[in-house]
């Protein structure tokens, strides 16, 4: 920040106003008078040589001094404004830089009220079942909500990892089976072929021992 005159007050601003309105009624005065002589023709060839004229060149002296200090005040007391406004300008900038965070705050915040996440949607066992069959490490904390729910949610991931696994390992016996079943009804299907095929075979046979039994049976009557 620049350097600054000193400061000036209030009172030295009405002295100098009130010296300035003091110097003009006696210039006033003064000339007044100064005219009247003149009008009269009593006015002297040295304005210098009477006590009215020194005192009127007197008072203008004092009026330029006035003038100087008047002029040197206000002068000051634009610096003392521009400064000060400065200041203002900085603070005020720094008052919008707040207010800007504080706004992305608060939206910030509505979002993350307004946030909805998976784990919301997701079917948790019930907390007495998690109590009773969780491990002690995801048992601690439990007066915190939050904590207490990251650790149902782990829990959760956990024994549903633990299901997968058991499903995807049936499902393995399963296929097994099915692949074990379709190869004994393969050989059910073969022996079925074979036996229908040993029938089929076997009718020449029969009907010949038919054909037998009855010429015996006929030889038998005659």
């Amino acid at each position: 920040m620049p350097a600054t005159s000193p400061s000036i007050n209030n009172n030295d601003r009405t002295a100098s106003l009130q010296q300035i309105i003091n110097a003009t009624q006696r210039v006033q005065e003064l000339m007044t008078l100064h005219m009247q002589h003149k009008i009269t023709n009593t006015l002297p060839d040295e304005l210098e040589d009477t006590d009215n004229g020194q005192a009127l060149i007197n008072t203008f002296d004092d009026v330029l001094d006035i003038h100087a200090v008047a002029f040197q005040t206000v002068h000051d007391s634009k610096q003392e404004t521009t400064e000060a406004k400065a200041v203002m300008d900085e603070k005020h900038v720094g008052l919008q830089n707040v207010m800007y965070e504080k706004r992305h705050l608060i939206e910030e915040i509505l979002k993350c009220k307004s946030f909805r996440s998976v784990y919301q949607d997701v079917d948790l066992v019930p907390l007495e079942e998690f109590r009773s069959n969780a491990p002690p490490e995801y048992l601690q904390d439990q007066e915190n909500p939050h904590q207490l729910m990251i650790n149902r949610l782990k829990y959760e991931h956990e024994a549903r990892i633990s299901l997968k696994e058991q499903q995807e390992a049936l499902q393995a016996e399963r296929l097994q089976l099915i692949r074990e079943n379709r190869k004994a009804q393969e050989k059910l299907d073969r022996f079925d072929k074979l036996l229908d095929d040993f029938v089929q075979a076997s009718v020449p046979v029969e009907n010949a021992l038919s054909e037998e039994e009855k010429k015996a049976s006929a030889i038998q009557e005659d």
